[in-house]
């Protein structure tokens, strides 16, 4: 799995390219966003376009990356959700606790005006 970071004014986009099914890959990715937090950085977006499968571990990392980013009052959204992946988040209705934009623009839109 591979992390593309990019930042937009206030927000930082996390491009995540593979599987996300386990360590190093889902350690790496509350890493980055502990790293980012630490920086400043407290509104984050997950653009999971790339995402193939995620597992149990790989939901697991998201919810720790959640509970990283909301220990600093900031938000984490996911975005370009593929259908296997969101099958997963309607399955667990881990839907009804993020904001699941269809694109990465509406997401950092909404977090830059707000």
């Amino acid at each position: 799995m591979k992390i593309k970071e990019s930042i937009n004014k206030k927000v930082a986009v996390l491009a995540i390219h593979g599987n996300l099914m386990g360590p190093p890959d889902t350690v790496d990715l509350y890493e980055r966003v502990r790293n980012l937090t630490e920086d400043g950085v407290f509104r984050i977006i997950l653009d999971l376009k790339h995402v193939k499968w995620i597992n149990s571990l790989g939901v697991g990392s998201i919810m720790h990356a959640l509970s990283i980013i909301q220990k600093v009052d900031g938000q984490l959204h996911l975005a370009n959700l593929t259908d296997k992946v969101r099958s997963v988040f309607v399955m667990a209705q881990l839907n009804k606790l993020f904001e699941i934009h269809e694109s990465v623009e509406d997401g950092v839109a909404l977090l830059n005006n707000s």
